[in-house]
This record gives structure tokens, C-alpha cells and sequence, in this order.
């Protein structure tokens, strides 16, 4: 091997020697890496083989494949608990969408029995005044019949018209009295409900 400092002092001498030299180390190691290159074989996964031993490359594309894989799988995890999220929150909303609808519903129910109930109570008031009234017509009849028969100026057909009045009056009174007792079922009916 020849050192730069033996050469000779020529410039133009020294400058061939120095770019010979370095012409000689690139062309050695292309020769060499041309070589590797003859002598080794590529298939299909990846693996470069020697004829002499066998080599294998990293498979960076295995990993990223491995490594896509898993942030796929755990886009799709964070995709379905988001899912299911979004269900409950929704399943919520109609939860008190429904328990808003039934408050009202509930409301409205209240409000129509208290105005039933409200009808029914005046509905037995007036009941009890046409008893009343119908009580107080009995009474004056039973009085005009019981003071003619008391003078004895009852004939035999006026004491069957007195009977049969005081009768209706009797009947209209009964009739009443039905019609009260429903009216009262009703009030209380309304009233439980409320």
C-alpha cells in the first residue's frame, strides 16, 4: 500500500494518486455490494436468502399490519362503548320523555276527576233539593187531605184523588232518593280516584 506521504511532491502526481485511490475504494465496495446483491435471492415474503445462510429481513410490514390491526380493534372497542353511550342516553330521554307524557297524563286525570267529582257534588245538591221540595209538596198534601177528612168534606172520589196524589208525591220522593244514592256512588267514586 502506497501512503500519501511517500508519494512524490509532484501536485499534479499527488492529486492522480489521491483520486486513483479513492476511485479504487468505491469501485472495491460496488464490486462487493454487487455481489451480496447476485448472491442473494428474495421471495415472496420478504425473506432474503444467501447461498450460504439465510437471512431475514424485519418485516416492517407485518408489524404495521399487526399494529393496524390493533387500532382498528380498538377504534371499533371505543366506536361501541360510544354506541352504547349514545343508546343509554337515548334510552334516557324516552325513560323521561315517558315519565313527562305519564306526569301529564296523570295531571289531566286528576283535573277531569275533580271537575266529575265537582259535577257530582252539585249534581247530589240539586238531588237533595228536589227531595226536599218534593217532601215539603207531601207534606202540604197529607195536610189539605188530613184537614178535609177532618171536617169530613171528603167524598169518596176527592179521598181517592188525595190518595192518589199523595202516592205520586210518595213515588217522585222514592225515584229521588234512588237517583241520590247513584249520585253519591259517583262522589264517591270521584273522590277515591283522586
Amino acid at each position: 500500500m502506497v501512503s500519501i506521504f511517500s508519494l512524490s511532491l509532484h501536485p499534479i502526481r499527488k492529486l492522480n494518486n489521491l483520486t486513483d485511490m479513492k476511485l479504487h475504494t468505491l469501485t472495491l465496495f460496488a464490486g462487493l455490494f454487487v455481489a451480496q446483491v447476485s448472491f442473494a435471492q428474495v421471495d415472496e415474503m420478504g425473506t432474503m436468502t444467501d447461498t450460504t445462510t439465510q437471512v431475514v429481513a424485519p418485516a416492517p410490514v407485518e408489524a404495521t399490519q399487526v399494529q393496524t390491526k390493533e387500532e382498528l380493534k380498538t377504534q371499533q372497542k371505543l366506536q361501541k362503548e360510544q354506541e352504547k353511550a349514545l343508546k343509554a342516553e337515548q334510552k334516557a330521554t324516552k325513560e323521561q320523555e315517558k315519565a313527562a307524557k305519564e306526569q301529564q297524563k296523570a295531571a289531566a286525570r286528576a283535573q277531569k276527576n275533580q271537575q266529575r267529582l265537582s259535577k257530582a257534588n252539585s249534581e247530589v245538591s240539586k238531588i237533595e233539593a228536589k227531595i226536599t221540595k218534593a217532601q215539603t209538596d207531601l207534606a202540604k198534601e197529607q195536610n189539605k187531605y188530613n184537614l178535609k177528612k177532618a171536617k169530613g168534606a171528603l167524598s169518596p172520589q176527592d179521598d181517592a184523588k188525595f190518595k192518589g196524589r199523595i202516592l205520586n208525591k210518595e213515588q217522585k220522593i222514592n225515584s229521588l232518593n234512588l237517583y241520590l244514592i247513584k249520585a253519591k256512588e259517583k262522589v264517591n267514586k270521584y273522590q277515591m280516584a283522586t
